[in-house]
């Protein structure tokens, strides 16, 4: 399983091209839903005696009151353009996972990096994206199923005199609810890489696969899905904790400065997503290694069959 995250993260720092090109994809992507809400907030604060305020500390009660000036809801607002971000999210990342596979697996391909990523994109995008339904369709039906049970079953801990038992039940619940859901996304990881390598057209069966193989090899899948999410995690805990320790960003250098360091973060996150597809890939096609087609040898036209070789001098008289 290391072997796997090193070579993953081997493969990503051979690819430099790909995670900045991920970087600005979804950095343009971001502004499409993000522009309106940044008019409005600015409209909102530019005009607003507590701006200053906010800027310096956060008070709820502030920005309550700010959300429902000037007539329009800016959390209705903030989370219409979240809904829109995922909406483009979810679209995008079947195109950016066909372009990732097709990059990571054609590295001896003497053909120019954009061309090479949108060819894999393009092909596989109508059916990376149907993969990403089926993924999405099961993560629903899966977790609720789960957190339904696991509610019944963990109604006794949760009701009982034990003051924890209510916490410990909530914790259990959401760990296994999240685990469930991982093992679907990741299921959709591996279907993605099933298709990009044997040009699979059956999707139902591409996913029902990327499922076996996941439920074969839970530790090592698991392992390697783990391992990033942690490098993501640290990176996004350092940011808070460079947010919490410096004093608020009143002026422009200190402005840039966190913004400077936030698209550290993201471009971090990008790279640890191409080092886990990387890595996912490699693993499968070790545990799944393609067959080596066996050929035949054709007989040679030079060469006559024994049938139609002449008959020999004694065979040739007559008794």
């Amino acid at each position: 399983m290391t072997a796997r995250i090193i070579d993953g993260l081997r493969t990503a720092a051979r690819n430099p091209k790909l995670t900045w090109l991920l970087w600005a994809w979804y950095g343009l992507l971001a502004l499409v839903p993000a522009f309106p809400v940044w008019r409005w907030w600015n409209q909102v604060l530019g005009s607003s005696p507590e701006g200053a305020a906010v800027l310096k500390r956060f008070d709820l009660g502030v920005f309550l009151d700010l959300t429902r000036t000037e007539g329009v809801g800016g959390l209705g607002l903030m989370s219409s353009a979240v809904a829109a971000a995922a909406a483009i999210a979810l679209v995008s990342s079947a195109f950016a996972f066909g372009g990732i596979l097709e990059v990571l697996g054609s590295e001896d391909d003497r053909r120019s990096f954009m061309h090479r990523f949108f060819r894999g994109g393009g092909h596989f995008f109508w059916r990376f994206f149907r993969l990403a339904i089926m993924a999405a369709v099961g993560v629903a039906l899966a977790t609720g199923l789960v957190s339904a049970i696991l509610t019944a079953v963990m109604k006794p801990l949760s009701e009982s005199e034990w003051e924890p038992g209510f916490y410990l039940a909530g914790a259990i619940t959401v760990a296994v609810v999240l685990l469930t859901a991982a093992l679907f996304l990741l299921a959709l990881d591996y279907a993605r890489i099933r298709v990009a390598r044997d040009g699979s057209r059956s999707m139902l069966k591409a996913y029902a696969s990327g499922l076996g193989f996941v439920l074969r090899r839970l530790p090592t899948v698991y392992g390697i899905a783990i391992a990033f999410l942690t490098i993501e995690t640290g990176l996004v805990v350092l940011y808070l904790a460079y947010e919490t320790n410096v004093p608020a960003a009143g002026t422009w250098p200190a402005i840039a400065a966190l913004i400077l360091l936030q698209q550290l973060v993201v471009l971090g996150r990008v790279f640890a997503r191409i080092s886990m597809a990387g890595a996912e890939r490699i693993f499968h096609m070790t545990a799944l290694p393609t067959p080596v087609p066996v050929v035949e040898a054709e007989p040679s036209p030079l060469v006559a069959p024994v049938s139609a070789l002449p008959a020999s001098p004694q065979e040739q008289i007559p008794t």
